[in-house]
């Protein structure tokens, strides 16, 4: 089980590449995703991946 399904409301945006946070250097893909849910509540799709 994954943190995300622990959490009400969780999401997951799986990156796939080196280290353990890609948010800010992960590209445009991952800075994108994670910022259109507090801007404008998009969520994250179920298994999408950068």
């Amino acid at each position: 089980m994954s943190l995300a399904d622990q959490c009400p409301g969780g999401m997951l945006l799986t990156y796939e590449g080196l280290g353990h946070t890609a948010y800010g250097r992960g590209g445009t893909c991952v800075t994108e995703k994670v910022d259109a849910y507090p801007v404008g509540l998009k969520p994250v799709r179920p298994g999408a991946t950068c």
